[in-house]
């Protein structure tokens, strides 16, 4: 698939978690997430592993629920959890569970983080260890 095609259907994508997800949250003027979702870094440095566990994060600038969400082209965007903020900074946890290229993104009320761009492999591990190859 042509980058430009890719880039079109993540938009897509985005765009209907955003519409869907919007439904769910109460409005407020200025709360917003305000950076990037941070997946962490993995054991395996370049790929997350399927089944092994990542805590995320994101900066809030304000208070209320914060959604997060995992999207790949092609398919709506998946649930990934929620936290009402302590502090500037929401957080859950991870565990994909489907190989591929993803991009995680952050919605609070109705706003939208930037998304991340994370690469998917099988994950092996035990004992709270896990790579991904």
């Amino acid at each position: 698939m042509s980058g430009r095609r890719w880039m079109v259907g993540i938009g897509a994508a985005l765009g209907a978690g955003v519409m869907s997800t919007t439904a769910l949250l109460a409005p407020s003027a200025q709360a917003a997430p305000a950076g990037r979702v941070d997946a962490s870094v993995p054991l395996s440095s370049a790929v997350y592993g399927t089944g092994c566990t990542y805590p995320l994060t994101v900066a809030v600038n304000s208070s209320g629920w914060v959604e997060f969400f995992e999207v790949k082209a092609g398919l709506p965007p998946r649930f990934v959890g929620r936290d009402l903020p302590q502090g500037a900074l929401a957080s859950t946890t991870w565990v994909p569970q489907r190989i591929g290229d993803k991009y995680l993104y952050a919605v609070q009320n109705g706003k939208v983080s930037q998304p991340t761009f994370v690469r998917v492999r099988q994950g092996y591990g035990s004992n709270g260890s896990c790579v991904a190859f």
